[in-house]
């Protein structure tokens, strides 16, 4: 029953081929929240990971995994971006394998950071027929097919006072609709998927700073919205305590607890499930960890060290 039921989900549902990966903790990985967000990150290098297990109490789990890394200003105002990207779902093991490529250019006035970005991709979908149980005959094209991508994405992150800012930003991926045929239907395509997202920071006090942020994505006919706030509490000048509470409307709620310690962060997430589908997962979601470094190189210039030599 299981596998009947997931086999008409993957061959009938153009929704589903439609649907990208999604992570609770989304602002993470830039890449596939806004590739426009690699020129705001504090230091000139980052490598950060990411992973996501779900449905494991109600059936084969869906796991994602992602490794990304970024580099600010590699020339002048241009910082650059990369990310590999698994994701498994299912009896069918119905993966999705690839690389991006991202662009972010900086414009600086007064009160704006402005970016502007530009992503390319090349992924891989497959999957495995040798478990699966046909309700009819089917003709199958083929087991796996590669497709190229392409995204943008806009940010301004604006300063409101000494101690607050806001950031806003909108992306738009799979702009060229590649196709997404596993049978011989050629007229699956992957829907644009849009998405808006803002968050402002504020430091209430020397040791608390509150992030509230709203993130709304749209998929061919699939909405996501999340709206919640992420509380990190320093406990000395180089370690801060994170947490946060997150609702994904109709779906979840979930919880993140992390650690910052200079350099390093580490933040796991859990969803607790508010769809119609909790009876069935009786009201268990998804597990999910990222784990990022960032450090700085730097740079002299041949003026600065001859200075440096005759002071």
């Amino acid at each position: 029953m299981r596998t009947s039921c997931l086999l008409i989900i993957i061959f009938y549902s153009k929704a589903l081929l439609a649907q990208d990966v999604h992570y609770s903790l989304f602002d993470k990985t830039k890449s596939l929240l806004n590739p426009s967000l690699l020129a705001y990150q504090k230091n000139q290098y980052e490598l950060q990971l990411q992973r996501r297990s779900q449905w494991s109490s109600v059936t084969t789990p869906f796991n994602t995994f992602s490794l990304s890394f970024n580099a600010k200003d590699v020339y002048e105002n241009i910082s650059a971006g990369t990310t590999i990207l698994n994701d498994v779902a299912g009896d069918s093991d119905f993966s999705t394998d690839g690389i991006s490529f991202s662009l972010a250019n900086r414009f600086t006035t007064d009160e704006n950071f402005l970016s502007a970005s530009l992503q390319v991709g090349l992924y891989q979908r497959s999957v495995n027929y040798d478990d699966l149980i046909f309700l009819e005959n089917e003709i199958l094209k083929n087991s796996d097919f590669l497709f190229f991508d392409v995204g943008v994405g806009f940010s301004n992150y604006k300063i409101l006072r000494p101690k607050s800012a806001i950031l806003l930003g909108v992306s738009l991926f799979h702009l060229n609709k590649p196709q997404q045929a596993l049978t011989t239907n050629n007229t699956v395509t992957l829907n644009p998927k849009y998405v808006l997202h803002s968050t402002y920071y504020n430091e209430l006090n020397a040791r608390l700073d509150i992030s509230p942020a709203v993130y709304f994505s749209s998929q061919g006919k699939e909405r996501e919205i999340v709206v919640g706030s992420e509380i990190a509490y320093k406990l000395n000048n180089t370690t801060s305590l994170i947490s946060g509470i997150y609702s994904r409307i109709s779906d979840a709620l979930f919880f993140t607890l992390g650690l910052q310690k200079s350099d390093l962060e580490a933040v796991i997430s859990y969803d607790i499930n508010t769809s119609s589908l909790s009876n069935a997962s009786n009201y268990m979601g998804g597990v999910e960890f990222s784990i990022s470094y960032a450090w700085d190189i730097v740079k002299q210039s041949k003026a600065l060290k001859s200075q440096e030599e005759f002071s």
